[in-house]
């Protein structure tokens, strides 16, 4: 019996030499995304690789066999290749609507990271099969036996298949139930690629995207939902800026390291002394010290979504709104609400292309600017100021040539006014660039030089400083144009950075939190970034807010501010001046956050803060359930357009209501 299982073996080696290269392959993957050696459900993985293997026995020589598996192989080594690029860069794994950004995606890429680990070990394996795995048995080209158990094989295959067709409607149901969205608060999985591998999520994403639907179900029970709830008059600051202008400042990944040091907080950040910083950056100091700071702020989304939160204060799950829902009408949206309750008109400005993220189309549309205007437009506006360096020259805009060449626009002295400005200077990849020659030229006469290139995180730092010295510039040109308009005394500026520098792992360089080896390390941390309010000229000297705050919490602050009660189911967050404290749940990640928990269920906590008690633990429970409750709605209201009917008139008769 031995002699004929070693036998069978020896005869078809070649199929069992490419399931053992597949799964090297596929936990490599999973390492280096993850820094997992295992596949926690490998299910789906195991289906696909199975019928990989089990077909190969349909083959009946080495050849065909060897050239099946050198085929398959091959493309398992660059999908995950792909994916790891992918996650390496951006922080994320693959989901089915990740389709809608490919054109997008493609344009950002200035610099692909190859991991150097995977491409090695898995290219060298790759190669040796492909030289060497046809006369790995005895050196010959011969026929091989067909299946010694043919029905056993057949059988293999149905169960296979069947296994893999149940595993498909789970993917493509699992979402349809209502419960699914609570149960991510307890359900057990791991991080990223450890949980399915990467094949393994490809495959359930492309199932589950394919055939996913939201279930809409009773619009009376939606907007009973909404309407059972609102926002409290007795916050502090409430109506602080009743009647003023409002300027919103996404700052592209605007960091607190990028003017402050702190070698405790930044040990790699800025080593030069405070009073020289603030000599390089005078306008950033000049409004952290003159607003309401929150320090414990966080952002652990991708720039579209941030914007979006920060803009409407929700976001629909497993869907992209620039693109899936780019006619919907929004009206809970803050353009939308100024519009409908003041006759507010809203204007957008961001110096990256006119069509990224689809802002051209849906941010007018759904979302109710009256007008979007990107770098090109800029360009035709202002020739002699704002210069294009997308157009050819591989470039980041410069962000005071934006608010030079749109200060006009953006700035009225006729009207009331809603501004929303989307800088990009900062953004990364983080190299040379010839438009920041005068700023390199200041960090050198104060001593900061260039460090060597081979010093690639501390390059990169370097180049991070002397862009943000242009944002330092495009925001004291803000308050600078509001001054002398005479604008500064009834102006709401919100200011706020949509994620970290996740750009050649500066922040984890600069922060030195390096969560892959070293597990014990604060992960959110990682994710604490600037926010920061003028309420014209009220405060004059910083309020710091210590609470825990989220991009959740920036439309219902602004709403606080301006004095508008809202429907609170509509809005994931809270004012920064309640007493309430978010929880943030990130779309783009599939994590929860707080300032002392980082998770992607309860039931496995990536850190936790030693100020973590049962009490804590409930009450975050509580918030989250909470969140997860009011997402279920948000999926639901999107997929339905609910206010792009007569629901939408209703709406604004309500906010009305509430609102005299």
């Amino acid at each position: 019996m031995m002699k004929k299982i070693t036998g069978f073996i020896r005869n078809n080696y070649i199929p069992f030499l490419f399931a053992l290269l597949a799964v090297i392959i596929e936990l490599t993957a999973v390492y280096v995304t993850s820094g997992k050696l295992f596949i926690r459900s490998p299910w789906m993985y195991f289906t696909v690789l199975g019928l990989l293997v089990v077909l190969q026995f349909f083959l009946t020589t080495d050849r065909a066999r060897h050239i099946w598996s050198t085929v398959v192989l091959t493309v398992l080594f660059v999908m995950d290749l792909v994916f790891i690029v992918i996650y390496e860069m951006t922080g994320t794994i693959f989901d089915f609507s990740m389709l809608k950004l490919r054109g997008d995606a493609m344009a950002i890429l200035e610099s692909v990271p190859i991991n150097f680990l995977y491409t090695f070990l898995c290219g060298a394996l790759l190669s040796a099969f492909i030289v060497f795995g046809r006369d790995f048995g005895n050196g010959e080209t011969r026929v091989a036996p067909m299946p010694f158990f043919r029905k056993v094989t057949a059988a293999l295959i149905a169960v296979l298949v069947f296994s893999h067709a149940g595993l498909v409607y789970a993917a493509a149901s699992r979402r349809e139930d209502d419960k699914y969205l609570q149960s991510k608060v307890f359900e057990d999985s791991a991080e990223g690629y450890a949980e399915q591998g990467v094949i393994g999520n490809l495959v359930t994403e492309m199932y589950a995207g394919a055939f996913d639907e939201v279930e809409v179900g009773s619009t009376r029970e939606i907007t009973d939902f909404i309407y059972s709830q609102v926002s409290s008059k007795y916050v502090p600051y409430y109506s602080a800026a009743e009647g003023y202008n409002v300027v919103t400042i996404l700052g592209e990944t605007f960091e607190w390291f990028s003017f402050i040091s702190d070698p405790e907080i930044y040990p790699n950040g800025h080593y030069l002394p405070e009073e020289t910083l603030r000599e390089l950056y005078p306008n950033l100091y000049a409004f952290y010290d003159s607003s309401v700071v929150m320090t414990n702020f966080h952002a652990r989304e991708k720039t579209d979504i941030s914007e979006n939160l920060s803009l409407f204060g929700s976001y629909p799950l497993d869907y992209y709104t620039n693109y899936d829902y780019a006619n919907n009408n929004i009206a809970y949206s803050l353009p939308n609400l100024m519009e409908t309750l003041y006759g507010v008109e809203s204007k957008s400005f961001h110096n990256g292309n006119y069509t990224f993220y689809n802002r051209n189309e849906y941010l007018p549309l759904a979302v109710g600017f009256s007008e979007y205007i990107a770098c090109e437009q800029m360009e035709q506006i202002a020739p002699d100021v704002f210069t294009n360096y997308f157009d050819g020259r591989g470039e980041r805009n410069m962000d005071s040539e934006m608010i030079e060449a749109c200060r006009d626009m953006m700035f009225p002295t006729d009207r009331r006014f809603n501004t929303y400005i989307t800088t990009i200077a900062m953004h990364g990849r983080y190299d040379y660039r010839d438009n920041l020659q005068p700023y390199y030229d200041k960090l050198a006469e104060a001593g900061m030089l260039c460090p060597d290139e081979e010093d690639e995180e501390a390059t990169a730092f370097y180049h991070y400083a002397a862009a943000a010295m242009d944002f330092d510039k495009a925001l004291g040109m803000i308050v600078s144009e509001l001054e002398s308009r005479g604008l500064m005394d009834n102006t709401l500026i919100v200011l706020f950075g949509d994620h970290n520098a996740y750009y050649q792992t500066l922040t984890n360089y600069v922060k030195d939190i390096y969560p892959k080896t070293d597990r014990d390390c604060d992960v959110t941390e990682l994710y604490r970034v600037p926010m920061m309010i003028k309420i014209g000229n009220k405060i004059t000297q910083k309020v710091e807010i210590k609470k825990f705050t989220c991009t959740a919490d920036i439309m219902p602050t602004i709403m606080s501010l301006l004095g508008i009660n809202y429907y609170t189911n509509l809005y994931y967050g809270n004012s920064v001046f309640s007493r309430q404290e978010s929880v943030l749940y990130s779309r783009a990640y599939d994590v929860f956050l707080t300032d002392k928990l980082y998770f992607n269920t309860l039931d496995n906590i990536t850190f936790r803060t030693e100020e973590v008690t049962d009490e804590y633990l409930e009450d975050v429970e509580n918030r989250c359930l909470t969140l997860m409750k009011k997402c279920s709605y948000i999926n639901r209201i999107f997929a339905s357009d609910l206010f792009g009917g007569a629901e939408g008139e209703n709406f604004a008769d309500n906010m009305r209501a509430i609102n005299r």
